[in-house]
């Protein structure tokens, strides 16, 4: 079981570093990806994380949390979101690809 949530881990985390404007770094724990979507949610015109979830959701069809469920923002911080990986690779595949499109789609 902790190989393979390693493996999607490294999925994850390889593919959204693959993203415009999305910047992740490796988790050390839990089966939660946290990237920086700052330069994402510039390129699409969001002001800020929750704007991006929002539309994430509502054009994408892909469920996140963004960084302002979790506490107060770190000033200087930038934007997030959260993704699970307690999924399987295809579906991680799957929402990082439609996450990709949607960022594509409205890169200013």
């Amino acid at each position: 079981m902790r190989a393979s949530f390693l493996e999607r881990r490294d999925l994850i985390v390889d593919l959204l570093n693959r993203v415009p404007g999305i910047a992740c770094k490796v988790p050390g724990g839990a089966f939660y990806a946290w990237p920086n979507v700052t330069d994402a949610c510039r390129m699409t015109g969001c002001a800020d994380s929750e704007v991006f979830r929002k539309r994430l959701l509502t054009e994408a069809g892909v469920a996140v949390l963004a960084d302002i469920h979790f506490g107060r923002r770190v000033p200087g911080d930038g934007q997030h979101i959260r993704f699970s990986y307690a999924a399987s690779p295809d579906a991680i595949r799957e929402g990082v690809r439609r996450v990709e499109a949607f960022v594509r789609r409205h890169a200013k």
